[in-house]
């Protein structure tokens, strides 16, 4: 967006880091380098109340000058090893003032530095500046461009997403990635009732995604904080569809405090959805191969159980056992997760070592509840196979980069 005031920050940490790993992004930790977006997505969650930021949500953008430093100092002191995702649901790295003040390629070059895994998410094409750094980031620890797409043709992309890039030059960024070895995605969020998520939108949508080789595409509907993000969107959703604000009101009515639709429509969407983008061979989640070897194996496979809960979700299988299961191994996992953060001395590794030593003598039967599960999690944990989102089978490793990441102890930090 045009005449943005910049407002410069100095943070006390970049890093954020959550106690279990984050299944949406297959990540432990994020940072964002800036606050609001000259994007000026008219859908943002950003606007709403409760992710305030102060003046002209798309004009006064806060940028956090010393990010790339604190980054820095952050990775020195971590002790265990995953995929840093880069973004927020309320800014972009590579929103229109990065081009100037590049803070993220600052921060690209300490994490090729500490040899992180690392993934981006963002509409813009500015992130292929940055290719030469993010390929050696690929080559060294692994690396995945996600780029969120929701428009298939530039008219409509202009009203909901004024400042942000063209969707060929989205598209061409994703084939550039690809051919550069790396990982790359779709999220295809907000999907815009009656504009976007028609059958006929969708399908034009997911042939852009099969043309740049995508790995895979997440859905999301459209949520509306009732506020200010709600009234905002509906006053530029009348001044360019003024016959479908009836029908907005209608379905987000119960004006619930996530945002959601009345719950029949966006199950029927994310449902037929997840079909079409697994006809196109696509996965409908961050693929195991893409996380794999990234993060320690105690992580990795709980980003996969709660990645099973979805997947088999979507096909109309119960998901009652897997559910029962992940709940069990994850409240293990916080648990074991609370002793390593009070032994400083422990390793990541000895952890691994723990958790192949109790599959190996049977213990995982009962923790999980679910023996077939265990053998299966025992597969992934020592025989180190795949899990393919898309046929729901074991593969072998197939040479996949990531398994070929350095042990996080032998890294120079």
């Amino acid at each position: 967006m045009e005449d943005a005031r910049i407002h410069e920050r100095q943070v006390k940490a970049a890093l954020r880091a959550s106690p279990l790993p984050e299944p949406f992004f297959a990540s432990r930790f994020s940072f964002s380098p800036y606050m609001a977006c000259g994007h000026g997505c008219a859908y943002c969650d950003g606007r709403a109340e409760r992710y305030w930021v102060e003046g002209e949500f798309e004009r006064d953008i806060v940028a956090r000058t010393n990010v790339a430093e604190r980054l820095d100092r952050d990775l020195s002191r971590l002790r265990e090893r995953a995929p840093v995702a880069v973004g927020s649901g309320i800014s972009d790295a590579y929103q229109p003032v990065e081009e100037s003040l590049g803070l993220m390629r600052r921060a690209a070059a300490v994490l090729l530095r500490h040899r992180m895994p690392a993934s981006v998410l963002t509409k813009s094409a500015l992130v292929t500046r940055d290719l030469d750094l993010w390929r050696e980031v690929h080559a060294a620890s692994g690396f995945t461009l996600s780029v969120s797409l929701v428009f298939a043709d530039d008219d409509t992309r202009r009203i909901f997403e004024p400042g942000a890039s063209p969707v060929g030059e989205r598209v061409a960024a994703l084939r550039a990635f690809k051919e550069a070895g790396c990982g790359v995605g779709v999220y295809a969020m907000p999907l815009l009732p009656w504009i976007s998520d028609t059958p006929d939108a969708l399908g034009r949508l997911l042939e852009l995604c099969r043309g740049a080789g995508v790995d895979f595409v997440i859905p999301a509907g459209l949520t509306l904080r009732p506020g200010r993000q709600k009234e905002f969107f509906l006053a530029r959703l009348a001044a360019a569809y003024p016959d479908l604000v009836p029908r907005y009101r209608e379905l987000y009515g119960e004006d619930r405090m996530s945002g959601a639709c009345r719950p029949a429509y966006g199950r029927d969407v994310a449902l037929r959805f997840a079909r079409a983008v697994r006809e196109a061979g696509c996965a409908t989640q961050v693929p195991h191969r893409l996380y794999r070897g990234r993060m320690a194996v105690y992580d990795e496979l709980s980003v996969l159980l709660c990645h099973m809960v979805e997947l088999y979700g979507q096909r109309g299988t119960s998901t009652a056992r897997l559910r029962q299961a992940l709940a069990r191994y994850q409240a293990w996992l916080a648990g074991r997760k609370r002793t390593f953060n009070r032994r400083r001395s422990e390793t990541q590794e000895e952890i691994e070592d723990e958790l192949r030593a109790e599959f190996v003598a049977g213990r995982m039967d009962a923790l999980l509840g679910n023996a077939k599960l265990a053998g299966f999690l025992r597969e992934v944990a020592i025989g180190r196979r795949v899990f393919d989102y898309v046929r729901l089978e074991l593969a072998e490793p197939d040479g996949c980069g990531p398994a070929q990441a350095p042990r996080f102890a032998e890294i120079p930090r």
